[in-house]
């Protein structure tokens, strides 16, 4: 760079130096009029009405107060604290603070209870409608009220099992307060409209689409309740037979049955269409034709939506053998995935500098890098001259993209599909990006 570039290279650092406002620097901030309200309650949120902040500049002072960013205010931490006020203009950074006082709560009662207090055995819980009266100490400030759903508050003692009156206990910092209610006792549950789906083949989990189950309480009333799979027990999915699937609800239980098929035969009668891929592409079952057979049936055709995939990895080169998985039987078909990052790069990069006629010139240097398989090697020159080897493994992380470590540990770098950008090899040999081109 020549005397007169690095001075125009000065004279725009000095003008991007005097940020946005020119030469009218921002100089520092004050609070000229402090918030209308300087003392809280513990859970309230600052307040910043009133609060008006002025900043200094070189040439005038103005109103900066939306421009403040505010810091430093705990609402759960009771005592004075003191709040920063920040302001960022151009490359210059002021702040300036206030105090404010946090007084801790004394004591809390319920001033309304939920709006239902009686459950039925099995429901969750439901506190809408509950308030919670705040007195914070000495009365130091005006009470509060606060509903469920802050994140101070914990309510606890609900258990949707148990019959009976409970006391449930709400606590907010540190102070609590209670209130009743009461669960209907749960007589009996019945399945009322069985699943749509009772057949399966072995290995398929159960499907509650369909499925009614009522429940009946000893107030007499009567509700469908929910039922998840987390709900079912009983049943052996790896058991070829006709079973009863038992559900349990608040320590209730009923059942349904259902049939498990187990095959004697699968196999792949044709592979995907797709059986070539690239590392990173997803696979693609498109085509795919599962035969099977069992008890009663010779040869049929498999729904593809039953078939459990696995075995494919993505971002592994060579030949895969994916597993077609139904009623516990299993066949396989083949798929090839290439690597396309495979092959040789060329470029350069400079290795150094050198003077020449008093002039500095760069030591360009060529850069080889062979990539095959899983390994690779770069072959480079440094600044001297001499020969330079560097080994490592090649890890995919997409069909664009794809890392270089060393083997030694203390480097690495990238390539992409297109071309290939190494950087930070062989602790700091290479420092700079390099773009490579594909040779063969």
């Amino acid at each position: 760079m020549n005397k007169k570039n690095i001075l125009l290279l000065g004279l725009l650092v000095v003008l991007l130096a005097m940020g946005l406002t020119g030469c009218n620097t921002l100089q520092s901030i004050e609070v000229t009029k402090e918030p209308t309200r300087k003392v809280y309650g513990q859970g309230q949120e600052l307040s910043l009405s009133g609060m008006v902040v002025t900043g200094q500049f070189k040439k005038d002072s103005r109103d900066v107060t939306s421009q403040v960013s505010i810091s430093g205010y705990n609402k759960d931490r009771a005592g004075q604290q003191t709040v920063t006020i920040t302001m960022k203009a151009g490359f210059k950074t002021v702040s300036n603070t206030f105090n404010v006082t946090v007084i801790p709560v004394e004591s809390i009662s319920i001033s309304q209870p939920p709006s239902t207090t009686s459950f039925r055995q099995g429901d969750d819980h439901n506190w809408n409608g509950l308030s919670v009266a705040v007195k914070f100490q000495d009365d130091a400030i005006p009470g509060d009220v606060v509903r469920p759903g802050v994140n101070a508050m914990t309510i606890t003692g609900y258990e949707k099992d148990k019959p009976g009156t409970q006391s449930v206990t709400v606590d907010y910092y540190g102070k609590r307060a209670t209130f009743n209610i009461s669960v209907v006792g749960l007589d009996s549950i019945a399945v009322t409209t069985q699943p749509t789906k009772i057949e399966y083949y072995t290995g398929e989990e159960i499907e509650l689409t369909g499925l009614v189950v009522q429940g009946r309480w000893s107030d007499g009333s009567t509700a469908r309740v929910n039922i998840t799979n987390a709900n079912l027990s009983g049943f052996d999915l790896t058991r070829g037979e006709r079973q009863n699937v038992t559900i349990t609800y608040s320590g209730k239980t009923t059942a349904f049955p259902v049939t498990y098929i187990a095959f004697t035969v699968l196999s792949v009668n044709r592979p995907p269409f797709k059986v070539n891929y690239e590392l990173g592409e997803p696979l693609d079952i498109t085509g795919i034709q599962v035969h099977g057979s069992w008890p009663g049936i010779s040869l049929a055709l498999v729904n593809n939506n039953r078939l459990k995939i696995t075995g494919y990895d993505p971002l592994r080169a060579g030949e895969q053998r994916i597993t077609v998985t139904v009623g516990g039987q299993s066949d396989i078909f083949l798929v090839t995935v290439t690597n396309p990052f495979e092959g040789t790069w060329s470029g350069q990069w400079q290795a150094g500098t050198q003077t020449i006629d008093g002039k500095s010139v760069a030591i360009m240097a060529p850069v080889t890098l062979a990539l095959i398989g899983t390994s690779w090697t770069l072959r480079t020159n440094d600044a001297a001259g001499e020969a330079v080897e560097l080994r490592g493994v090649f890890i995919p992380e997409s069909n664009t993209k794809a890392r270089l470590q060393c083997d030694d540990r203390r480097g690495a770098g990238e390539v992409n599909r297109d071309s290939s950008t190494v950087m930070r090899l062989k602790n700091g040999l290479i420092t700079r990006e390099i773009t490579l081109t594909r040779t063969r």
